[in-house]
């Protein structure tokens, strides 16, 4: 089969997936893989398999993602969310590092976001608001970014008892 049959293929998956159509986007998805590899095609397989719930499978499929293209940021970025949710906070941070240093990476904002929130849990404040200036310093109007870093600095200005 041809490269724009797996294009074709992949492209729509990917509308099926904005629409929030996981079953469609998932059969696209896979039919693509079957004509060729791609870490694209593995990354939102990942995306569909996680918003199924299906997070060790997800996980899979971001791995491949890198396996694939080492310099990807995007599957990087949501192996360390994933890990986060399943309490793996240390290799978490390895992964949202990882995503932000790549040079692939579609929104290296939500990576730093993904780090201030992490080191806020890990009641890390000045860390936080570290990589919040690097997330507003790439995207000024990122709304919950904006929240956290006025949440944080309230907090530093709260008198201490």
């Amino acid at each position: 089969m041809s490269s724009s049959s797996f294009q074709h293929s992949l492209d729509l998956a990917k509308d099926h997936f904005k629409i929030g159509d996981l079953d469609r986007a998932e059969f696209h998805l896979r039919s693509s893989l079957e004509l060729e590899e791609s870490e694209e095609a593995y990354f939102y397989l990942g995306l569909v398999q996680n918003a199924l719930g299906s997070w060790s499978d997800a996980l899979a499929s971001y791995y491949k993602a890198v396996s694939l293209d080492h310099e990807y940021g995007n599957p990087c970025n949501e192996i360390g969310v994933l890990l986060l949710r399943m309490g793996n906070d240390k290799e978490a941070v390895y992964w949202l590092k990882k995503s932000v240093r790549c040079e692939r990476n579609d929104a290296p904002h939500i990576s730093y976001f993904n780090l201030a929130t992490l080191y806020k849990l890990w009641n890390r404040p000045e860390r936080s608001l570290q990589y919040l200036h690097k997330a507003l310093s790439l995207k000024k109007d990122f709304l919950e970014a904006n929240e956290l870093w006025l949440e944080l600095k309230k907090d530093e200005e709260a008198p201490s008892n």
